[in-house]
């Protein structure tokens, strides 16, 4: 029998179905319940947030107004995601107060998490699984699992800062090289100089509004030589289509129907480093993660870094990534750790020297 997913339980319509949020996120669910003939009750904001206006043909409301009318025995769909502690608290709230799933939904191509994907991809999942190094991974790999199917938040537990993951998995080696592909605004590459003391991060970010506070975080870090580089690391040098948001949901495709249409100019790790050792690769690269491993194949195996590869943007990443991660660095210890958000987001796999 297939493996009943969030989707099934929507399909009964226990309760009435309200989506918290406005947004891509919020379109993309509403996409999977109309193409599963599931009717959604309304759309809600937070308290405070609410505008006179509609969204997909249904008045936002707020809150206060969907409790006050339809009581506590409602489904809410989370349809955003969020690492501010205020909004994790209101969750949790909305979790204990209501029938609260957060679908997990493509975010840059693939299918859709649920049961029959599930049960389809039940020997890749494990094959992934079993080149994890500690109890901690795999543990974090089957709430991802099960978070995709079920869209508890109790999944979503187990989160340190990033700042913590790399200091516990690669702190006091000999880190002098670093490539922050995904480079946002330069939060990633300050944690790097603070905990890794290298002489050099090239960070690569393609978003140019993003690309500009890169550079000004750039000129006032001292802790190491920041390099910006605009251009998004791929598997060939060139030019392709771009959604600049200006925000961490810029990126090649998946992107919805609120981002700037541009072009940005691709690299590889490749030809940027045909002549420099590389110690540590960093790929944030919104669903490009594949392809920047693979314009890195040569400098991979030529220097045998460090690398930290996000696994949540693509369906497939969470089984396909390691696979590949494992067939570049076969004798490197492969971690899982997550920061603190919502939903199952930045879950980033750690390929440590042994």
């Amino acid at each position: 029998m297939r493996a009943e997913c969030l989707w099934d339980r929507l399909a009964r319509r226990e309760r009435p179905i309200w989506l918290y949020g406005t947004g891509n996120g919020a379109d993309k669910i509403l996409d999977v319940l109309e193409a599963r003939g599931i009717p959604a009750d309304g759309v809600f904001a937070s308290d405070g947030f609410v505008r006179s206006r509609t969204f997909r043909g249904m008045p936002v409301r707020s809150y206060s107004d969907v409790q006050a009318k339809a009581g506590d025995d409602i489904t809410v769909l989370l349809a955003f995601g969020s690492a501010r502690e205020d909004v994790l608290a209101f969750v949790r709230m909305l979790d204990a107060r209501h029938d609260l799933l957060i679908p997990e939904v493509p975010l840059y191509g693939g299918d859709l998490f649920d049961g029959a994907y599930y049960e389809s991809h039940q020997n890749d999942l494990a094959e992934a699984r079993a080149l994890l190094s500690d109890d901690r991974s795999r543990s974090l790999f089957d709430a991802a699992v099960a978070f995709r199917l079920t869209g508890r938040i109790d999944y979503l537990a187990d989160t340190e800062p990033m700042e913590t993951s790399v200091r516990e998995l690669m702190g006091g080696q000999a880190i002098r090289t670093i490539v922050d592909g995904g480079a946002f605004r330069g939060d990633s590459a300050a944690v790097f100089v603070r905990v890794l003391h290298p002489g050099t991060v090239y960070a690569a970010e393609p978003d140019p509004a993003s690309f500009r506070k890169l550079e000004a975080y750039a000129r006032t870090e001292i802790g190491a030589k920041i390099s910006p580089v605009n251009a998004a690391l791929w598997d060939d040098a060139g030019r392709i289509p771009y959604a600049a948001s200006g925000s961490r949901g810029s990126g090649e495709d998946g992107h919805g129907r609120r981002a700037k249409e541009t072009e940005v100019c691709t690299v590889t790790v490749d030809a940027m480093f045909n002549d420099i050792p590389l110690d540590f690769l960093k790929l944030d690269v919104e669903g490009a993660e594949e392809r920047a491993l693979r314009g890195a194949e040569n400098t991979i195996r030529r220097d045998e870094p460090n690398l930290a590869v996000s696994l949540y943007h693509r369906t497939d990443d969470l089984f396909a990534l390691p696979r590949l991660v494992h067939t570049l660095l076969p004798t490197h210890r492969l971690y899982l750790r997550r920061v603190p958000c919502l939903p199952m987001w930045d879950l980033t796999l750690y390929a440590v020297r042994a």
